[in-house]
């Protein structure tokens, strides 16, 4: 409740300063404003530039805030679910650091505002996010070893504005949800700006012991130090404490017999998160044509938990399945990383580029103290009945540092109006420092890569772009295995081909494309200890992904996805070459819409449905079984009128049972049951 009235307070400040700073008698002026659509017309993740998408020989997709909006969203693991080829997967106990498999691969790092985010403990509340921006493939050339072999999802952060605006909500529901929020922006001069956005959340949770409480503050500031130069900070801390640490339910043959709301773990389990972050931009206009950027980010996350995992590859068969238990679990992990870029354009003759020139430093410490480690059976039927518990050892924990250097560049030439080529490559030198893992000690690795990076986009028409792209990446292992042998990169090479297509100009687009992407030197899970990890083998993921997004009409917006996509082991001294790799299905979509009246007596009421669909997938490596496909609708109804809005979203609206998975180099020992038929009420005031 401090939490609920600090974030109440705080909104109640801003109205009365934003009062305070005009005039008592305004004159009557009449706006026409058109809503906001979900097409984008440009990112910077792709290039690190503000180029029109239908110029870039890649798959871009971007989520605006508008959906997230719309969709009612409150958790990280929804926020791409309207992309093609990405699934959401299991997070580490719930604490809100989502994996996501992309084309295949599994990853737990991305971006934040273009800088590596390292996703295995770091918690982030969707409310300080202003969109989000999905490069698909790998794309080492700019961003070296961050992220997936399969792609990268950038969380773009809300910054000032040079408009005074506000906005404060509250969303209450299902399974004792309360959630207020605050975003807050307040010019403090002509070249000086502030932003707030704020988000505290109440949840029980539906499953037994699985309720959370969250805090999250971002503040915001933006210095014009002249009219070329600017300085912008961007903070963030976030905070979760959750009841219990909530894995699922076992991944074993018969997990559709265990009991949904069950929780596989002891009384004495909880998991309590910390997250820091802070951004800082630098940003000065030598010219119309040229620009120097630089950058610097710092993350900490830190980790406290009692965690439960069952022990998958001890059960036999029977009702009686081994856990091991963690007792004062202690998980921390820095990130850091300061880059300098130089971005312009210039013409060669009747040629045009724009080109980057950068370098960047990065680092990276993670690490874990010594636990206490308890074995003991329990019942699969009835949880919370156990036997056998006993001392099994201490676990010295570890802690693994790695130095990274970077020097890029990148020219997307205009070899004329129809003809574009893009051009990239990244020099990386990676340094695995001396580590350590229950008492042993690795010594130090050095690696050096390049990855390059070319593309041809070819415009017949100015609504049609047809591309061809080529990218090869190598992604640092930090850590080393229980042997003390300092594991190589992984590395990644993709070909793809595609076409973009606007269908209404301007307003509804649609992005197709095709890819053959192969992995090699992969972190997977021991077989004979999945919290173990082994590098082995080579996988390929092949598909075909079709992303629409736009505004059919006025007020009618649209955004669907589908995907099949192909993904097998293709070499392995563990798994079976030809085996599907888990938790990928072969079809996957989905479909969401919304349309708003834009007059006559309805004007300001919208609704709107979604449609998403996931495929059969197996379960596991080696493939022994399946997790079903499923479909689930959602819906919403909302309003609006003068600076007010009401919004009623319904999860799952058939109520439909199904199961999400992880990945087999992640957390495969577990799947987790879907959320139940849900409502959430909200109502926001803009001021």
């Amino acid at each position: 409740m401090n939490i609920l009235s600090y974030s109440i307070l705080l909104a109640l400040a801003g109205t009365v300063l934003q009062a305070q700073t005009q005039p008592t008698t305004l004159p009557t002026v009449t706006v026409t404003a058109q809503a906001p659509a979900y097409k984008a017309d440009s990112a910077t993740t792709a290039t690190k530039m503000d180029i029109p998408l239908k110029d870039l020989p890649a798959s871009v997709q971007v989520v605006p805030k508008e959906l997230l909006k719309d969709r009612g969203v409150t958790r990280t693991e929804q926020i791409v679910e309207n992309v093609s080829g990405i699934q959401a997967e299991s997070s580490y106990g719930g604490n809100g650091a989502t994996f996501f498999n992309i084309r295949g691969f599994t990853t737990s790092n991305g971006l934040r505002d273009g800088f590596r985010n390292y996703g295995y403990i770091a918690f982030r509340d969707v409310q300080a996010i202003e969109r989000i921006e999905v490069l698909k493939g790998p794309s080492g050339a700019l961003y070296g070893g961050v992220g997936s072999l399969g792609g990268y999802i950038n969380t773009v952060s809300k910054r000032p504005l040079s408009n005074a605006i506000g906005e404060v909500g509250i969303t209450a529901g299902s399974f004792g949800l309360l959630r207020p929020t605050l975003d807050w922006n307040q010019p403090l001069s002509d070249s000086l700006g502030f932003r707030l956005n704020s988000a505290y959340e109440h949840n029980d949770g539906f499953r037994d012991l699985s309720g959370y409480d969250s805090f999250s503050v971002a503040p915001a500031i933006r210095w014009d130090i002249d009219k070329d130069t600017s300085l912008v900070l961007l903070t963030e801390y976030g905070r979760l404490e959750r009841e219990a640490f909530d894995f699922g339910v076992p991944n074993l043959p018969g997990y559709t017999q265990f009991p949904r709301k069950a929780y596989y773990g002891l009384p004495s389990d909880y998991g309590s998160n910390d997250t820091y972050a802070a951004t800082l931009l630098f940003e000065h206009k030598f010219n119309e044509d040229w620009t120097l950027r630089l950058g610097a980010h710092y993350s900490y996350a830190s980790q406290f938990s009692n965690q439960t995992f069952p022990d998958n590859y001890l059960y036999t068969s029977g009702d009686l399945l081994p856990f091991t238990n963690y007792l004062g679990s202690d998980n921390d992990s820095h990130d850091g990383a300061v880059q300098a870029e130089l971005v312009g354009k210039f013409n060669t003759g009747s040629i045009k580029h724009n080109a980057l020139i950068g370098a960047e430093y990065g680092y990276f410490n993670q690490g874990s103290g010594r636990t206490k480690m308890y074995s003991f059976n329990m019942s699969l039927s009835h949880p919370g009945r156990i036997s056998d518990y006993t001392f099994s050892g201490i676990s010295d924990g570890g802690r693994a540092l790695a130095n990274t250097a970077g020097l890029y560049v990148s020219d997307l030439i205009e070899l004329t109006p129809q003809w574009k080529l893009l051009l990239g490559g990244r020099e990386d030198w990676f340094f695995n420092e001396t580590q350590t893992f229950d008492g042993n000690t690795a010594e130090k690795s050095e690696e050096t890569h390049f990855s390059p990076r070319a593309g041809l986009v070819w415009q017949p028409l100015p609504t049609t772009s047809v591309y061809f792209s080529y990218g090869k990446t190598y992604v640092p292992v930090i850590g080393h295995s229980t042997s003390n042998a300092v594991f190589d990169a992984e590395k990644g090479a993709q070909f793809e081909v595609g076409i973009k297509q606007d269908l209404i100009k301007d307003r509804l687009s649609v992005n197709l494309a095709a890819y053959d992407l192969t992995r090699t030197g992969i972190l997977t899970s021991d077989p004979t200890d999945p919290k173990n990890q082994i590098q082995t083998g080579e996988q390929r993921s092949r598909g075909i992904e079709l992303d629409l997004a736009g505004e059919i009409t006025t007020g009618w917006k649209i955004i669907a996805s589908y995907a099949y996509t192909d993904a097998e082991v293709r070499s392995d001294t563990n798994w079976p070459v030809g085996d599907a790799l888990s938790n990928v299905p072969k079809h996957s979509g989905s479909v969401w819409s919304t349309y708003q009246f834009q007059d006559g007596p309805l004007k300001g009421f919208g609704f709107g449905a979604g449609l998403y669909y996931v495929g059969e997938r197996e379960a596991n490596l080696p493939n022994t079984y399946k997790l079903s496909g499923y479909w689930r609708t959602d819906a919403t109804l909302f309003y609006e009128r003068n600076n007010w809005r009401a919004q009623l979203n319904i999860l799952n609206v058939f109520d439909k049972h199904y199961y999400t998975g992880g990945d087999a180099g992640v957390f495969n020992y577990t799947v987790n049951p879907s959320l139940p038929f849900s409502v959430q009420a909200t109502i926001t005031y803009k001021f």
